[in-house]
């Protein structure tokens, strides 16, 4: 009956071993995943960003597009002058 105990005991301690092994090695991959999910979003730019970031170039854009226009009328008005 004791070597019934004992094997009985032995048996919990590795099946309580295992899950133990089981669960460090899960949380692990996930802390190691929350890491890797960290170092993205430090880097990763929002649209937010991306529009404060963008609007000096859109302006700039936008001024020498109606500069453009501006000269464009101008060289139909040269080309065409009134009667």
């Amino acid at each position: 009956m004791d070597k019934i105990n004992d094997f009985v005991y032995w048996l919990l301690g590795g099946i309580a071993s295992i899950i133990a092994w089981i669960t460090k090695r899960m949380f692990y991959r996930l802390d190691a995943l929350e890491e890797r999910v960290d170092r993205v979003e430090c880097t990763l730019l929002t649209k937010e960003d991306l529009d404060n970031g963008l609007a000096p170039i859109r302006d700039t854009n936008n001024l020498i597009l109606s500069h453009l226009l501006e000269h464009r009328g101008s060289e139909k008005a040269d080309k065409n002058p009134p009667v």
